[in-house]
């Protein structure tokens, strides 16, 4: 499979990336800065808010993965813009599987109200994970064949494999998953072709 991958050296991108090399996946990996991608690895230095980068890089892939996230509540225009970007851009040219990273706020509390909506979801967090609405947003009223893998707290690390899935909710008590599992996740995702149009709660 020929696989586009935005955010590859992030905590959840870096991992998916291994993963797909290793099972000798092509993978393109659209980085800002590709010092520290491994050696041999097909890169494109680019900003996921420029769209002509982004539109010029699309064609040609099975699919793309996004693992694209903030450093911080004041950078969420890799989101907002970035994802808009990689939406435009595949619309356009036909490429139709997206498989990307989102957040827990933007799964169900209940069936009228997004996690982020409650009372008891963090205010510092609230910044991001309305991007991650936008996103969503975004994402779901494209006509693509899309997977969003969502996430609480992720502290890097390697997978377990011992991770629990949600459609549309977060699991029951789920406060955290590694990146290492996330990343598995989103790959299992792509690989089975499975959760298609779902938001899918992932932790422990």
């Amino acid at each position: 499979m020929d696989i586009l991958l935005f955010g590859a050296t992030g905590r959840a991108g870096s991992r998916f990336l291994e993963r797909a090399l290793a099972d000798e996946h092509r993978v393109t990996a659209f980085v800002r800065d590709s010092s520290g991608l491994p050696t041999g690895v097909s890169t494109i230095e680019g900003d996921v808010t420029d769209p002509e980068a982004v539109a010029a890089t699309v064609p040609g892939h099975d699919a793309v993965v996004s693992a694209v996230g903030p450093a911080d509540s004041d950078d969420t225009a890799v989101l907002t813009e970035g994802v808009a970007n990689i939406v435009d851009a595949m619309e356009t040219t036909g490429v139709d599987r997206l498989v990307a990273v989102g957040a827990a706020g933007i799964l169900q509390a209940t069936p009228q109200h997004l996690r982020l909506d409650t009372p008891e979801f963090p205010i510092r967090f609230r910044d991001v994970a309305a991007a991650h609405r936008s996103a969503y947003g975004t994402i779901r009223a494209s006509g693509l064949n899309w997977t969003l893998v969502c996430p609480p707290v992720m502290p890097d690390g390697g997978p377990t494999n011992y991770y629990r899935t949600t459609t549309a909710y977060l699991p029951d008590g789920g406060q955290s998953v590694s990146s290492g599992d996330v990343a598995a996740c989103v790959y299992d995702v792509l690989a089975e072709d499975s959760h298609h149009g779902e938001r899918v709660g992932i932790a422990y």
